[in-house]
């Protein structure tokens, strides 16, 4: 599974990475601020980049030799990760329990997705059976050139599954429809497996 996020990832289906996060453990409930928010054991993010929009962004956009290593290539830096440093945090969940939360970056970009996937083997090799972290990892698909909410592969240890999502107008507009087949086929190539097995019925 990991080892086919990291293929896609590195293949030219995908443009570039503008974001990368990692929920490792167990969820909790805890009170923050004025309300409680679900959070795992451990928290990793990378900055985030987006596609430029403005004049001014696309004279800022990331070139050379760093934005190409990184795969960050013709984005836009955003902002910083939430997660300055690693952090060790006792949180207080609704039930009254007390737990340690563990926040941290990670590396911007496939330097980030591979610094995550190696973060998830280091604990399977203690655990085999290790099942408990969702990697999310924001992409610009290479077919549409643009990134949007639904443009993300999820990596989910606890139900086995990716979700090399898109948006559904992509499929769904006419203009796009071609692309789209060209984006499935482009994908089930790197995976090996058919296009017809990439969509829900289509």
């Amino acid at each position: 599974m990991l080892d086919d996020v990291l293929k896609v990832c590195e293949s030219d289906v995908v443009r570039a990475i503008n974001v990368v996060r990692l929920s490792i453990g167990k969820e909790y409930e805890i009170i923050e601020d004025r309300g409680s928010i679900i959070i795992s054991e451990e928290e990793y993010e990378s900055d985030y980049y987006t596609v430029p929009i403005t004049k001014e962004e696309y004279g800022k956009v990331a070139k050379g030799p760093y934005a190409k290593k990184h795969k960050v290539e013709g984005l836009v830096f955003k902002y910083d990760s939430p997660y300055e440093n690693k952090t060790v945090k006792v949180c207080t969940t609704v039930s009254g329990e007390k737990v340690k939360i563990v926040r941290g970056r990670l590396p911007i970009g496939l330097t980030g997705v591979r610094k995550a996937i190696e973060m998830i083997r280091e604990r399977l090799k203690s655990n085999p059976s290790f099942r408990d972290f969702v990697l999310e990892i924001g992409v610009v698909w290479d077919e549409f050139g643009d990134h949007n909410c639904s443009d993300y592969i999820i990596a989910n240890g606890r139900s086995m599954t990716v979700d090399y999502s898109n948006q559904d107008w992509y499929r769904d507009d006419a203009s796009m429809r071609e692309r789209y087949r060209r984006h499935l086929q482009r994908l089930a190539k790197v995976l090996e497996v058919k296009p017809e097995d990439l969509t829900d019925g289509w």
